[in-house]
């Protein structure tokens, strides 16, 4: 079995299980910059999404690509906030259609799209978006030099 196959199955087996504990954000939160500012978990993950996006500070956003999209919390997310249209892509197909549920659920099915595919060999022409967003899922990349390279392409 290869690593992504481990990987497809741990989280086909999990994300019911991490949807309960974490939320439809499967990361961690932001709890100031001492890390002890008291705070409601979701409200501390929705602040981590926002302070790397101050730290990166990016341009005009129309186009995201959610690499390692679990359930699609960031890219949901960063859709609505940018008023984009976000594709996430995962390993694993039970994560790809929550995702989708979730998106219908928020009245975004039509700006998003969640689908399986791997990190390593992304499905996109060059340049397909304008911005690349990844959290909490490069560990589990082999080739982080290979996966940079292609999130910088995409």
């Amino acid at each position: 079995m290869t690593l992504q196959e481990k990987i497809q199955r741990f989280y086909d087996t999990s994300s019911g299980l991490w949807e309960q504990v974490w939320g439809e954000h499967m990361h961690h939160g932001y709890y100031g910059p001492d890390g002890k500012q008291p705070k409601e978990r979701r409200q501390a993950q929705i602040d981590l999404i926002d302070e790397l996006l101050r730290w990166a500070n990016p341009p005009q956003v129309h186009q995201i690509l959610d690499v390692g999209c679990g359930i699609g919390g960031s890219s949901l997310y960063l859709a609505e906030k940018f008023r984009a249209s976000a594709t996430g892509i995962t390993l694993s197909p039970v994560q790809a259609n929550r995702a989708s549920e979730r998106a219908e659920a928020a009245g975004l099915s039509d700006r998003t799209r969640f689908q399986v595919a791997d990190a390593l060999s992304m499905p996109f022409a060059d340049q397909s978006f304008d911005f690349v967003w990844s959290l909490e899922s490069g560990e589990h990349m082999p080739d982080k030099q290979n996966f940079v390279r292609s999130a910088i392409a995409s």
